[in-house]
Order: structure tokens, then sequence, then C-alpha cells
């Protein structure tokens, strides 16, 4: 929509979002595809598609450790190889990184 010529657009519903990033992360967590141990979340590599899903994916781990498993602000997250444990990305002062992590390479099954 525009508005004094300017593009206008409605805000996203953060609440909604959040529900919505709760429901998945339960739903994987009760496959067992993705386990959270403190500040660690294990998982399947094969869930991150690309580095822009990547990036999405640790955004949203994030937002569902803070809000159920009461880990602060700013507080470091880190993900891990569910299999190898190898380290495979961080969320550090709200920065997504991926760490030693290649999306051609994926020989692990789920």
């Amino acid at each position: 929509m525009f508005y004094a010529n300017k593009k206008h657009t409605a805000p996203v519903n953060s609440a909604e979002q959040n529900a919505k990033i709760l429901a998945n992360v339960k739903g994987l967590l009760e496959k067992e595809l993705i386990q959270i141990n403190g500040n660690v979340v294990s998982l399947y590599p094969q869930l991150w598609k690309d580095h822009q899903k990547a990036i999405n994916w640790i955004k949203c781990l994030y937002i569902y450790c803070h809000l159920k498993k009461q880990i602060k602000t700013k507080e470091a997250l880190y993900f891990e190889d569910i299999a190898t444990k190898q380290t495979i990305g961080s969320m550090i002062n709200n920065v997504p990184k991926l760490i030693n992590f290649e999306f051609a390479d994926q020989t692990h099954k789920i």
C-alpha cells in the first residue's frame, strides 16, 4: 500500500511469528531431529539447505531458547552436528555465524 508516495507495509506481528517458531521447534524436538542442552543446540545438518536458511534457523532457534529455555539476551548459543558433535554455528551478541559448515558435504542421514 502507498501512503503519501511512500510504500507502507503492515508491521510483522511478532507474537504470531514467535508462536509459529515455538510450534515448529516443539515439533522438531518431539521428532528428535534437534536437541537442546543448555546453550548448545544439536541438529542434523540436512535441516540447513543453504546459507540464508541456515542463518534463519539460527535466529529462530535463538528466539525459541530465549523464550522457552530462559537464556539471557546476548548470551551465546552454539549449534553442533547431532552425529559428530562438531560445532557448525553460533549466535554470539545477536550475530548468527556458520562455523566449519559446508552445504555440499551432508553425508549424515536423518
